[in-house]
């Protein structure tokens, strides 16, 4: 998630859950029920306690908070931290000291090619920062999962739609994506910056915001989203991440149109270079467009009917287990038959090659930066 303050300046917190075991104490053993309800939470906590000797675990949130935005790295050392804290018999003290050790007393990579490692059981942790003149804004998050979640016809759809300032709101079923995309969304408005209400992760409790008479940037977990709408202005726009929707309200003003030459051609180097990161995402093969061409013109034949239909049931199973997994924060091995098993783009680019190289992602970032040069020129 990400706090705000007045001055505009971000901190960044990264949440791991774990589940402790609850051991009573012998004078709670005999059975009861006690019931946690707290009017600022979203859910109640019910601790029953029996006298049958079954084993109970309550719920732990380690939190780390920062100014720096590395959300993938330090989610990272967070889940490998409690790897080698449950896993192994190596850590001598608490697992808060590691974090306090994290925070404190390991520096922060001066800006430039050098960069601080920290290794931690097979896993090596790079902080990175980027030159102080950078031509893009440097994002530690991985593009590729907004590019997964939305098509690139809806992400330009909601890039026209950040640059006119409008209310939008995005719905996911996983906590973790609505920060991450929230993030890329607000870098690719460089060299602009989104100075309005700015909430990539709403609670509960501040839903009735989504009324405000300002442009904002809101995330809404799904089980939240019933009771979000009650709030909804009826000019936002509603982006659903699960699905690949993006919902206008009854009163969302127009949009006005952008220049059609230049935006093209930011439209075509974006389907030619990553339109296929959509595709595999939600099970579609590279000859998709090919299946499209056969079925219009008929001339498929039964074998090839039979593959496009296993095609189209796979797709969203394929996409639900892949989304299912974003909040774990352990990289758990697929099923044997699923369909993720063979799928080599499903690997995650954290986008830092080192000493000046250049990912695709970082031409993304450089195709929405020339929009806005040839537009402001």
């Amino acid at each position: 998630f990400v706090l705000t303050n007045d001055k505009g300046r971000k901190v960044y917190g990264i949440c791991l859950t774990i589940l402790e075991e609850y051991e009573p104490h012998e004078k709670d053993q005999t059975e009861r029920t006690a019931v946690l309800d707290d009017s600022t939470c979203s859910h109640e906590i019910e601790v029953s306690v029996s006298k049958e000797g079954t084993t109970y675990f309550l719920p732990k949130v380690l939190v780390l908070l920062s100014t720096w935005p590395y959300l993938t790295a330090f989610r990272e050392y967070l889940a490998q931290l409690y790897r080698l804290a449950t896993a192994t018999n190596v850590m001598t003290a608490p697992i808060e000291r590691f974090i306090v050790n994290l925070c404190s007393e390991i520096p922060a990579p001066p800006p430039g090619a050098y960069e601080v490692q920290v290794s931690i059981l097979d896993s090596t942790i790079r902080f990175w920062a980027p030159p102080a003149k950078l031509p893009i804004a440097y994002v530690a998050l991985p593009y590729r999962i907004l590019f997964e979640c939305l098509d690139v016809e809806h992400i330009l759809d909601l890039f026209a739609a950040l640059i006119t300032e409008q209310k939008i709101v995005l719905v996911s079923s996983q906590h973790s994506i609505l920060t991450i995309c929230s993030e890329i969304l607000c870098s690719l408005l460089f060299p602009m910056r989104w100075s309005h209400l700015y909430i990539p992760f709403l609670p509960k409790m501040l839903c009735p915001m989504l009324d405000a008479p300002v442009p904002y940037i809101c995330g809404v977990v799904r089980e939240n989203w019933g009771h979000a709408q009650e709030y909804l202005a009826s000019d936002s726009i509603v982006v659903d991440l699960d699905h690949n929707k993006v919902t206008l309200g009854n009163d969302t003003p127009s949009i006005p149109p952008p220049p059609q030459k230049k935006w093209k051609k930011l439209s075509t180097s974006l389907q030619q270079s990553l339109a296929f990161v959509y595709e595999r995402a939600h099970g579609h093969d590279l000859d998709s467009s090919m299946e499209k061409n056969r079925r219009s013109s008929g001339s498929r034949t039964p074998q090839q009917s039979y593959q496009t239909a296993m095609r189209e049931t796979a797709d969203g199973h394929q996409w639900r287990e892949k989304l299912e997994s974003w909040d774990h924060a352990f990289k758990l091995a697929y099923t044997p038959n699923s369909e993720l098993m063979d799928a080599e783009d499903f690997v995650e680019i954290s986008g830092y090659v080192g000493n000046g190289g250049q990912t695709q992602w970082d031409k993304v970032q450089e195709a929405f930066l020339r929009f806005f040069v040839a537009i402001l020129k």
